[in-house]
């Protein structure tokens, strides 16, 4: 799925930073992005300041973002197996 949509958006081999989040939304179009997040995390990956990524650091950050995304639902889920006091009547 990455590498498919890698190859959908690529020129030259590599990817512009600015069309990262239109690929993780072609991905995933309930992903949840910050611009600001996101564009701090193309940072870390582009230590040249070139602005370009090519299939393996595009890889790197998209599961940053896909299992971002898998804890957030996950999570959303846990506090329905909790039990409260106010779950059980009184007598």
């Amino acid at each position: 799925m990455m590498e498919k949509t890698f190859n959908t958006y690529e020129r030259l081999g590599t990817v512009r930073t600015y069309q990262l989040g239109s690929m993780l939304k072609a991905m995933r179009p309930d992903i949840n992005i910050e611009q600001t997040e996101l564009e701090a995390i193309a940072g870390e990956f582009d230590t040249n300041r070139q602005g370009k990524f090519d299939l393996d650091t595009f890889n790197n950050i998209a599961v940053r973002f896909l299992v971002k995304q898998a804890r957030r639902e996950s999570d959303s889920f846990i506090h329905k197996h909790e039990i409260y006091l106010s779950d059980f009547a009184e007598k």
